[in-house]
């Protein structure tokens, strides 16, 4: 069953604890994608700095100058990707967090 974008992702008599596992995965599948990406972006600064590699030892500088070059961009943008992984992680933190002092408060509470 496909939903339409119209349709809202949370629906009545949810819980807030299955919102919250929805919302958490939506954010793990986010994260994980930022982590793809700069995976994908390592590997082809990987690349690039091997061919620049090649060149060198060949005595062709410009050319490896230019993979250089590449290879830089390609690190930038995985270091970019990471950020934002980070980012994305540290939000669903925050979310955690309100629920372990509740917890922490509850418990404390009993012990009274």
């Amino acid at each position: 069953m496909r939903r339409l974008l119209s349709e809202p992702i949370f629906l009545k008599g949810m819980s807030m604890s299955d919102e919250n596992r929805m919302i958490e995965s939506a954010y793990a599948l986010h994260v994980s994608e930022y982590f793809r990406r700069a995976s994908e972006e390592l590997l082809h600064a990987y690349q690039r700095n091997k061919e620049a590699n090649r060149h060198h030892e060949a005595g062709a500088f410009k050319a490896a100058l230019h993979h250089v070059k590449l290879s830089k961009h390609h690190a930038f943008n995985a270091h970019e990707n990471l950020k934002e992984a980070l980012l994305i992680s540290e939000k669903i933190g925050q979310m955690d967090a309100p629920l372990g002092i509740r917890a922490n408060a509850q418990t404390s509470s009993h012990v009274q």
